[in-house]
């Protein structure tokens, strides 16, 4: 204990030597990697550019520090104090901030892949086109934060508070956002939100200009988790609407499951008996397979067989299936989509 705070305190006086050196115009910038400042207290101080990478700022005071530009990757700010700290464009890629609290943080353009922010309370932060990619953000609080244009591709905000905040034009591709709070956001032309999660989220009072087509994702996303989690069957019956239909969402992936098995059926007719009358040609059993799948029997052609007439029941049954998702989804598509 005695040894890290002299060790504490040699990196302080490092630390007052070489902002005297820089202030003399000796020096261009704080260069002190690893540093050892548990516990400093380095509030006003103007550290722009400075080299910290690696170092531990655990429990520090950062009240209105100025950090612009500063490399801090790897360095440890666990529990730190960042009041109105400024770390506009610094490199925080893999620090560590879990639980770290403060008013007003500016981390606009910042740096922050694989950075742990875990439990930290950040109130009104500017994350302005900051880079969280990646980042552990479980159950961290930015409300009434300013997120335009960051980065949260591929980011875990398990139960993360933004609300109230901005998420203008912020890439959540990959994300995992469950349980986390939305009320009151701003949700404006988010990015790539398909491919991220939103189990238990709160979506309440968001406001409805630009959101939309997100509220029904998230909301379609939940109903579809609490109708997986019925049991086994509806699993199964989920696994097969995924297949065939992104759950109702894909005309194209019906279209070619419509195809496939129209094509699977016409291969079917060419190893049984039926009658293709006096015009029979090598397209005659595919054909066959549309007209039946279709259900409009013309009539021209006629199983000739007790298998082929199954096949044919079969197909008939599956045709109505089919045709009437095929207008389920046009239907869902071409409505008024807004709740």
């Amino acid at each position: 204990m005695v040894e890290a705070e002299r060790a504490a305190d040699t990196a302080i006086d490092r630390l007052r030597q070489q902002l005297a050196e820089v202030e003399a115009g000796k020096r261009d910038r704080i260069e002190l990697p690893k540093a050892l400042l548990r516990g400093a207290d380095l509030s006003g101080l103007d550290l722009t550019g400075a080299d910290l990478s690696g170092a531990n700022l655990a429990e520090a005071n950062l009240t209105r520090t100025v950090l612009f530009g500063a490399d801090l990757s790897g360095a440890a700010l666990v529990d730190a104090t960042l009041d109105e700290v400024e770390l506009s464009g610094a490199n925080l890629r893999g620090a560590f901030l879990h639980g770290a609290r403060g008013r007003q943080a500016g981390l606009g353009g910042a740096s922050l892949v694989g950075a742990d922010l875990g439990d930290a309370r950040l109130p009104g932060v500017s994350l302005v086109d900051a880079d969280l990619e990646g980042a552990d953000l479980r159950c961290a609080s930015f409300e009434d934060g300013r997120l335009n244009g960051a980065k949260l591709s591929g980011a875990d905000a398990t139960s993360a508070c933004l609300r109230g905040a901005d998420l203008s034009g912020v890439a959540m591709g990959g994300g995992t956002f469950d349980r986390c709070d939305f009320r009151g956001a701003l949700i404006l032309e988010v990015i790539d939100y398909e491919h991220a999660r939103f189990i238990g989220a709160d979506i309440r009072d968001v406001p409805p200009l630009g959101a939309q087509l997100w509220k029904r994702f998230v909301a379609d996303q939940n109903y579809l988790a609490e109708f997986r989690a019925r049991g086994r069957g509806a699993e199964i019956w989920y696994q097969l609407w995924w297949l065939t239909s992104d759950c109702g969402r894909s005309l194209s992936r019906w279209a070619a499951a419509t195809t496939i098995q129209l094509l699977l059926f016409g291969l079917a007719y060419t190893q049984l008996a039926v009658d293709y009358g006096a015009h029979a040609t090598a397209l005659s059993p595919y054909y066959f397979s549309v007209v039946t799948m279709t259900t409009l029997g013309y009539g021209d052609v006629q199983p000739a067989s007790m298998g082929a007439q199954l096949v044919a029941m079969l197909q008939v049954i599956l045709g109505y299936i089919m045709l009437g998702g095929l207008l389920s989804i046009l239907s869902n598509k071409m409505a008024r989509r807004a709740d």
